[in-house]
């Protein structure tokens, strides 16, 4: 208790987007908290909002036409405004700590998904070449706050920190086609171990879902694999 004063006082929290003094466990300042949006009612099979309710599968109509190979989608946010400019910091700024703020927003997309039976928990992983230039894997690090803070008392899922990796390292996708995409990420991913794998059902996280276009390659690779079933949840959806 001591301790979490001590620094508190010496490092107080500040805004993941603009970097002024918020209240501690606060993620974003009051001006820029108007630009954050949740997800309205997100699609089950792609993340996006789903302009019509009343299907009871909650899916768009792009999805039942076209599935994607996951067998649900947790999103939490809407990329834009403040919760870009935080994935941008944490990213690319070396702002490690923004990981706790924003894994905390996170958390109850990953306490969902292991009320619905997932038993393991995956960051999707950052080729070992970026992995040394950033110095951490942002999906790793808002994956541990999360699964924290989800945890069930009965039992502890097992977090794969190295189950999947990323075998090629591919450029940065910017504004790539969904079909570029899917091309480039085509064989970038491989389970070493799938025994591991084998039966289980898993949680895949990512700070941002784009197209989709990462998390079906390796979700592709998993199911190969053996795994019982893939689900996916990302902090933020690109809309």
């Amino acid at each position: 208790m001591l301790l979490r004063l001590a620094a508190g006082l010496l490092w107080p929290a500040r805004c993941a987007a603009c970097n002024a003094f918020v209240p501690e466990g606060r993620a974003f300042c009051e001006s820029c908290a108007v630009t954050v949006a949740a997800v309205d009612r997100p699609c089950h099979g792609c993340g996006l909002p789903v302009d019509d309710g009343r299907d009871e599968s909650r899916r768009c109509q792009g999805c039942q036409a076209r599935p994607l190979p996951f067998s649900r989608v947790w999103t939490v946010l809407a990329y834009g405004g403040a919760t870009t400019e935080a994935v941008l910091h944490l990213k690319h700024g070396r702002r490690r700590h923004l990981a706790r703020p924003l894994g905390a927003l996170l958390a109850p997309a990953v306490a969902a998904a292991l009320d619905s039976g997932v038993d393991a928990l995956c960051p999707v992983p950052l080729h070992p070449s970026r992995l040394r230039q950033r110095g951490f894997n942002q999906a790793l690090e808002l994956l541990r706050v999360a699964e924290k803070l989800s945890r069930r008392p009965a039992s502890r899922p097992l977090v794969a920190f190295n189950g999947l990796r990323r075998v090629r390292d591919t450029p940065a996708l910017g504004w790539e086609s969904p079909t570029s995409r899917r091309r480039i990420v085509a064989g970038a991913f491989a389970v070493e171990r799938p025994g591991w794998v084998r039966g289980r059902r898993i949680l895949l996280v990512d700070d941002v879902m784009t197209t989709g276009a990462t998390l079906a390659e390796c979700t592709r690779v998993l199911l190969q694999a053996g795994a019982a079933e893939v689900q996916v949840a990302a902090l933020a959806r690109v809309d």
